[in-house]
């Protein structure tokens, strides 16, 4: 078995899992049921081939820099033609890691498109936090603080206003791009945040160590 088809596998994989799966007691005790063979719709059917073609295609690529325009295509490919296959989704994201990762400075203006593009088109997709982290982590990467509050502000909110527990990630982010931004207060009421909800987290626990040493500056 190939890379390529070791990595298609893989995604399939993540985008599957994350379907929740309940267990009940009475299914224990039903009789088996008849399971029926899952077709592959034909957009699901072509968007693995299209797949297939960019992972072999970096896969065969001694220059990794030289393939990303025709990497781009392709996955701008899956996204415009098949958008209602699961790797459509994930082509947003693939593609937006492109964008901020392959390209030096990173190319904001299309990750962020296709950011809200996204959004528009997959309303509360699981994908979206791993867009969201990508983001957020180049954001961080390049001390881009504004982008950086910008991003991780709209989950702050829903936990303040709604009591939806945000991603670790995200609201510690919120709080170090305000640190950085000179916004100290809510820095301060971020990081306390983030102590109390992942208290043993990594980032539970740089919250905790930015805490102190913003009591010992006096911030």
């Amino acid at each position: 078995m190939n890379r390529a088809i070791i990595c298609i596998f893989f995604s399939i994989c993540i985008l599957a899992c994350a379907a929740p799966q309940k267990k009940e007691k009475a299914e224990e005790i039903s009789p088996p049921v008849e399971k029926k063979e899952v077709k592959h719709t034909e957009q699901e059917t072509k968007s693995l081939e299209v797949f297939s073609e960019i992972l072999e295609l970096i896969e065969s690529s001694e220059n990794r820099e030289s393939v990303l325009p025709q990497v781009e295509q392709l996955y701008g490919k899956i996204i415009k033609e098949y958008p209602e296959a699961p790797l459509a989704q994930e082509s947003y994201w693939k593609l937006i890691t492109l964008y901020v990762e392959d390209y030096t400075p990173p190319a904001y203006e299309k990750a962020e498109s296709l950011y809200h593009e996204f959004t528009g088109r997959y309303p509360n997709s699981f994908v979206e936090g791993f867009i969201e982290d990508t983001l957020a982590h180049s954001y961080y990467r390049h001390a881009d603080w504004d982008k950086l509050v910008k991003l991780c502000t709209p989950a702050y909110k829903e936990y303040i206003d709604r009591g939806i527990k945000p991603r670790a990630s995200l609201i510690f982010m919120y709080s170090e791009a305000n640190y950085n931004l000179g916004n100290y207060t809510e820095a301060e009421k971020g990081y306390e945040a983030t102590v109390e909800l992942f208290p043993k987290s990594n980032e539970g626990l740089r919250s905790k160590a930015m805490l102190q040493k913003m009591n010992k500056s006096g911030n």
